[in-house]
């Protein structure tokens, strides 16, 4: 074994016990928090919110990831748009935002992360099921009501960072039908030189098993993430126009993955 390889797997091992440690640690003040939110159901957004940022802020130097922040973050309630990478992605807003999401209803069934989820305003969709828009879209008016973000994976799937697939429209239902301003914003990943590429170490897209992918990834000595916020939010009446213009915004402002 070689001696890098021998650094790898140090980094792999300590990386994966210092965020199990942290989530688990993270959870525990969530579960402790539930009594107070429930007598004082005003706290419970705060609470909910200061918690994703603090799981994103701590994952961040454990994985070895910088972030560079291009731009100015919206103020809750917000509905944000954005191309998707790699599952790190989820992790990246959590620390910029603190704000809700939509997942894979795969996630629900990941070991203690899918119980934290649970419990921090994630919602599952089953995109197998076409009905199951309508109640995400439901959920979704529900967050923006009670004045919290939201961000929305657009392409419905990671890709290689190449470009960004178009826009799926069903879940931008609530924002067209209200004519509800969509803001936008572009990630981008950067691995250090002498590293694997980002393309295929970072983002996540090939037929590659997730915790395959996990485990190169958290043997890299680390990485940078850029987050690039678009200056405007975009308003549309129709779903499928919003989500086209989304698009041509968010690929004016894109760097390619390399």
């Amino acid at each position: 074994m070689t001696a890098m390889r021998i650094i790898g797997t140090c980094r792999l091992v300590v990386r994966t016990l210092l965020i199990a440690v942290w989530t688990l640690c993270l959870l525990a003040v969530r579960l402790s928090s539930l009594p107070l939110c429930m007598l004082a159901p005003w706290l419970e957004l705060h609470v909910r919110r200061a918690l994703l940022r603090l799981w994103g802020h701590g994952i961040r130097p454990l994985i070895g990831m910088r972030v560079i922040v291009k731009g100015t973050t919206p103020t809750p309630p917000f509905y944000l748009v954005s191309n998707h990478l790699s599952h790190l992605d989820a992790f990246l807003y959590a620390g910029i935002l603190g704000c809700a999401f939509i997942a894979k209803s795969e996630v629900a069934k990941w070991p203690v992360f899918g119980f934290l989820a649970k419990r921090v305003n994630i919602v599952f969709i089953d995109r197998q099921k076409l009905r199951d828009a309508l109640r995400v879209n439901e959920w979704i008016m529900n967050v923006l009501n009670s004045g919290d973000g939201m961000v929305l994976f657009a392409e419905s799937t990671t890709s290689s960072g190449e470009s960004i697939k178009p826009f799926k429209p069903a879940l931008l239902e609530p924002a067209a039908k209200n004519e509800y301003p969509v803001h936008y914003a572009t990630i981008h990943y950067q691995a250090p030189e002498g590293a694997p590429p980002a393309s295929r170490w970072i983002c996540w897209w090939q037929d590659e098993p997730f915790m395959q992918h996990v485990v190169h990834l958290l043997r890299m000595p680390g990485f940078t993430a850029t987050v690039t916020f678009g200056p405007e939010p975009i308003v549309a009446s129709d779903r499928k126009i919003l989500a086209e213009k989304l698009h041509e915004a968010c690929l004016a402002q894109f760097t390619p993955v390399e």
